[in-house]
């Protein structure tokens, strides 16, 4: 690798795919080029949502470990119940190095039908992560659909969003757009190729 190279991967901002149940890595790669040609450095990082040898918080920290220790700005797109991971790892993230998330199709209600614990104790852990985001100067967006018979829309939309400091200095702003999408893995393939130019677009337009 030339010198040129090592200064274009340096100034590369990352992007860190997380995707939902069923962790199915080689898909999400298959969205990586197009994301590098958007001018990110594409990681697909699988949670592990269904592996019964760790417990939520070895999972979740995980993460946190993997983002921690890469090198410049971090922007994340979770699809499905990697968008709570990822706002999870937003929470814990102490040294303000994720600059932009985008969820997908993301549940932030469980249903039952949902039949996964990892998921039930992420989301379960978000709602107590809340006021950590408060101090957190980030760009949120929540995508979701027309209709998902996975995820229904409105379970996509957080209650508590723009929660604002006393100081009003900084505040955890998420904004929600539709995609005209049906279904719940359409709309995550839609959004990671499609509609890639606006999702990208959101991910580093400053919060309002």
């Amino acid at each position: 690798m030339q010198i040129h190279d090592i200064f274009i991967l340096v100034n590369t901002p990352n992007l860190i795919l997380i995707p939902g149940l069923g962790d199915r890595k080689w898909l999400y790669q298959l969205a990586c080029p197009l994301w590098r040609v958007r001018g990110y450095y594409p990681h697909v990082f699988t949670f592990g949502w269904e592996d019964p040898t760790s417990n939520y918080h070895d999972k979740q920290n995980r993460l946190n470990n993997y983002i921690r220790n890469l090198n410049g700005d971090v922007y994340i797109i979770g699809a499905s119940a990697g968008g709570v991971a990822a706002l999870n790892a937003l929470a814990m993230d102490n040294n303000d190095r994720i600059k932009g998330i985008a969820t997908i199709a993301t549940p932030y209600v469980y249903r039952q039908r949902l039949k996964n614990e990892t998921l039930a104790r992420a989301i379960s852990e978000l709602a107590s992560n809340l006021p950590s985001m408060q101090a957190k100067f980030t760009r949120i967006t929540s995508f979701y659909s027309t209709r998902d018979q996975v995820v229904p829309p409105t379970d996509s939309r957080l209650n508590n969003h723009c929660i604002k400091q006393s100081n009003n200095s900084k505040f955890a702003n998420i904004n929600y757009q539709q995609l005209p999408t049906f279904g719940h893995g359409l709309t995550i393939a839609a959004g990671l190729t499609v509609f890639s130019k606006r999702i990208a677009v959101n991910l580093t337009s400053p919060p309002q």
